[in-house]
């Protein structure tokens, strides 16, 4: 039952978006004419696929104690790593490949040290949520996630490259997606 509200609370935090109602809402990312939009589809159904998949796993099989708590420590870091990026993004944030219109690179936050700290943040969501419950059947698609993160990554990575001159020398200092790494 523990887990169970662990769970419902991370999954809260990670979908229910507060705004500032002062603030002036944005106009809607629009997708670029080239941009594919098909993995864009397929990045969000995967995850929302684990994210549902996980709770109704555990109702109808149950889960396995073991790894519960290193799915729920990933989990809550996935969820604080995704909130620090979205926050830094700010205005810069849309679901597509390609750069919103207007912005500028962003490379404060979680973005000084990393290239795509969402990402990172995803794929520890994708591994903790099921985890938390001690599901393991709907883990089959955790490496289909991950491919569509690095593929993501990869093609992200040109966009910013196209749109901002600066871009080179901000990846030249900065890894893509393990600190000090890669």
């Amino acid at each position: 039952m523990r887990w169970g509200v662990a769970y419902a609370v991370l999954l809260v935090l990670l979908l229910v978006r507060v705004r500032d109602p002062e603030a002036v809402p944005l106009d809607p990312a629009q997708a670029a004419p080239d941009e594919p939009v098909w993995l864009v589809t397929v990045h969000h159904l995967l995850f929302y696929a684990l994210l549902a998949g996980a709770p109704l796993e555990a109702a109808l099989v149950g889960g396995a104690e073991r790894g519960r708590p290193t799915g729920v420590v990933l989990f809550a870091l996935g969820v604080l790593g995704y909130r620090l990026a979205g926050h830094a993004l700010g205005e810069a944030l849309s679901p597509f490949i390609e750069p919103r219109t207007g912005v500028a690179l962003v490379t404060r936050g979680p973005y000084r040290c990393l290239r795509h700290p969402m990402y990172v943040a995803q794929a520890a969501i994708a591994v903790g949520a099921p985890l938390t419950l001690g599901c393991r059947s709907i883990l089959v698609l955790v490496p289909l996630a991950l491919l569509a993160l690095a593929v993501r990554t990869k093609l992200e990575d040109d966009a910013l490259a196209r749109t901002f001159p600066e871009y080179s020398r901000y990846a030249a200092r900065t890894k893509r997606i393990v600190p000090f790494l890669y």
